[in-house]
């Protein structure tokens, strides 16, 4: 992602997430619960709750991923906090912005995407 891309905000947004020291924290049932019940409900195999920082996207909690985090340039997360509503890739493999993307074509195999720039 270019910092041309980035909205004028991103300072703020980012002062606001690192105030929240969420961060590197350690697994909590909320978070887990959440994920669980969005696996069950939308009956997908992957599920997180991300958080983008500067250089990475960090997973707070997650279902169907080993990885603890990845680094932003691959993050779809960062297409969606960049929207003003919820984003929605149907197909990953032939957006434009996801289609070359190591968790789309790499082991993670990423097909479907929704996100939202803020808890929905």
């Amino acid at each position: 992602m270019s910092q041309a891309e980035l909205p004028k905000d991103e300072e703020l947004r980012i002062a606001a997430l690192k105030s929240l020291r969420i961060l590197d924290t350690g697994r909590e049932d909320a978070f887990d619960d959440l994920v669980s019940a969005a696996c069950t409900l939308f009956q997908v195999p992957i599920v997180l709750i991300s958080l983008v920082d500067e250089g990475r996207q960090w997973f707070k909690a997650s279902i169907g991923v080993e990885a603890c985090e990845t680094p932003r340039e691959h993050s779809i997360c960062s297409h969606a906090i960049l929207s003003d509503d919820v984003l929605v890739i149907p197909d990953t493999t032939l957006d434009a912005r996801t289609r070359d993307n190591p968790l789309v074509t790499g082991d993670m195999g990423i097909r479907f995407y929704r996100g939202c720039p803020e808890p929905c």
